[in-house]
């Protein structure tokens, strides 16, 4: 992991701490200050590179894919492809590139779903997926793909969980823990099986998908 996927980390995890420290009433504050710390990251790796201005487009794309897919199933719980979208773009566009369209996920897609205290907590979340799958190459075996999409949804849970316990649970207690995340274990279990059933079926004709837009217009 680079430097500037370090500083992507520590910066969010900072944000998330001070959110935790002041008021979760500021929650939209923190939000766009998330998203403004991953965006300020992302343009001074672009102007320091020789990028070009169709990755953004590819960006918007891959966000809108997430964000439309998420909307669609809305009516079934845990059964969202948000993650696997995230992961296909980001192996093929890198770690800083995740991080920032898994943050932008998490923030338009709440504009349908509603905003609130969780909002940054799934921003990370879903960050932290995308700059681990940028980690990847394109040349990633199936099995471990469809591992790490299994793994991927069990990891947003747990985030997630780690914001409940610390905004909800009194007294937090081994048992306390324990209860909260096995009540959400369901649902991260169908979260995890769906994403890894995709990557399973078609997660090698998205990479190869979204390789051919890679290398048609030069990007990353």
């Amino acid at each position: 992991m680079n430097r500037k996927s370090t500083i992507l980390l520590v910066l969010s995890l900072i944000v998330l701490i001070l959110m935790a420290v002041f008021s979760s009433q500021n929650y939209l504050l923190f939000s766009f200050g998330f998203l403004i710390v991953t965006l300020g990251v992302y343009f001074w790796r672009f102007e320091k590179s020789q990028h070009n201005s169709k990755e953004i487009v590819f960006i918007a794309i891959i966000c809108a894919l997430a964000v439309v897919g998420r909307i669609i199933f809305a009516a079934l719980p845990s059964v969202k492809p948000e993650i696997f979208i995230l992961i296909m773009g980001a192996i093929v566009s890198g770690p800083e590139t995740g991080f920032l369209m898994g943050t932008i996920i998490a923030l338009t897609s709440n504009m349908y779903f509603g905003q609130g205290v969780w909002t940054p907590w799934q921003m990370f979340a879903l960050g932290v997926i995308g700059l681990i799958s940028g980690l990847m190459s394109d040349g990633v075996p199936k099995w471990l793909l469809v591992v790490w999409g299994f793994f991927s949804g069990f990891l947003m849970g747990w985030i997630m969980d780690i914001y409940y316990i610390v905004g909800y649970v009194d007294p937090i207690t081994i048992k306390s823990i324990f209860t909260s995340i096995m009540a959400s274990f369901y649902f991260d279990f169908v979260h995890a099986l769906f994403t890894a059933v995709l990557l399973l079926f078609v997660g090698k004709r998205w990479i190869k998908l979204f390789n051919n837009y890679k290398r048609k217009y030069d990007l990353f």
